[in-house]
């Protein structure tokens, strides 16, 4: 029996689903992952969904990368030392001025004590003579202070500079930092050039005289050959070590009742100067509250605003000061 020629296939008649383009099954191969596919004229809908849409893609991507990161280390306590004032990354304009009469004015160092007490740095007071002749003390501790009326409106002045510089020969980014840590402290008094007491003990105290050089232990200035430079004195009591002998006079004139003794070994002095007791006696505190020895050293007392910003000087004294 032969088959009837208007047999269909799916509802059509041969001729039909043999005409039948087949774009559209191309076009439904052609899809990635398409959920509607037709055979014979009938759509079929994918149930499955095994493709995901892209944003989930994207997210399963991202959350596969940050699993495979090393995690984040957690912000370790660690006790590091915090710097009481912000550290200076370079000298200001202020500082370079103030540094300036630093060091083209001569101060001197009166006495410095050393305080080892402290467990993780030691501290340093000197007592310096300005330029008007004012004693002030000056502290190197972790916030340099000293109590002259420059510094006590929160400034940095001269005498600190002065010490940081010429006393304790701190150089680089340390001379103008307003606070130190620990470590750099312990660092700038290793460094520093010792105390006079520390160099009278490791001399031998036989009272014979030392050669004249290396550097005044009060004004922190080198000596200068015997023909041309400042008249010298030294210890005859005990070190021998040498002194300027103006220098000299203003350490004596700070000392209380005529107890005047070596800078270097504290040994009470002995020399042929018999006004030193006289010039000891007469340091007086005046009107500012700071003992003062300009009289005794021939000194004027008055500041010297010659290096001061003009406008600075025009608002204190106003505009008819020259």
């Amino acid at each position: 029996m032969g088959v009837a020629e208007n047999q269909t296939y799916g509802g059509q008649p041969p001729s039909a689903v043999a005409s039948q383009p087949t774009s559209r099954k191309r076009k439904a191969d052609a899809g990635p992952s398409s959920s509607k596919q037709t055979y014979g004229g009938a759509e079929v809908v994918d149930l499955t969904a095994d493709s995901p849409p892209k944003k989930r893609k994207k997210q399963l991507l991202d959350e596969q990368n940050a699993a495979s990161l090393p995690k984040k280390r957690k912000k370790q306590a660690v006790d590091e030392e915090k710097r009481l004032r912000r550290w200076r990354k370079k000298a200001p304009q202020s500082y370079a001025e103030i540094r300036d009469r630093a060091l083209t004015q001569r101060m001197y160092v009166l006495d410095r004590q050393r305080n080892d007490a402290y467990p993780d740095h030691p501290i340093e007071t000197i007592s310096l003579a300005g330029t008007t002749g004012n004693v002030y003390s000056i502290t190197i501790d972790k916030v340099p202070s000293c109590n002259c009326p420059h510094a006590m409106k929160g400034n940095q002045c001269k005498h600190i500079i002065y010490v940081l510089a010429r006393v304790l020969r701190v150089t680089g980014e340390m001379e103008y930092q307003l606070a130190f840590i620990s470590s750099e402290l312990r660092e700038i008094f290793e460094r520093a050039p010792p105390l006079p007491s520390e160099q009278a003990e490791q001399s031998a105290k036989d009272g014979n005289r030392k050669d004249v050089e290396g550097e005044c232990p009060i004004c922190c200035v080198d000596f200068e050959p015997e023909d041309g430079g400042e008249e010298v004195v030294f210890c005859k009591a005990s070190c021998g070590n040498n002194i300027h002998k103006h220098c000299f006079q203003q350490w004596a004139a700070t000392k209380k009742g005529g107890n005047v003794t070596c800078p270097f070994c504290r040994t009470p002095w002995q020399g042929d100067d018999s006004d030193l007791k006289k010039v000891a006696r007469s340091g007086e505190v005046n009107e500012e509250g700071y003992v003062n020895v300009a009289n005794q050293l021939g000194l004027s007392g008055d500041r010297d605003y010659s290096t001061y910003h003009p406008y600075w000087v025009r608002k204190q004294f106003g505009g008819d000061w020259y």
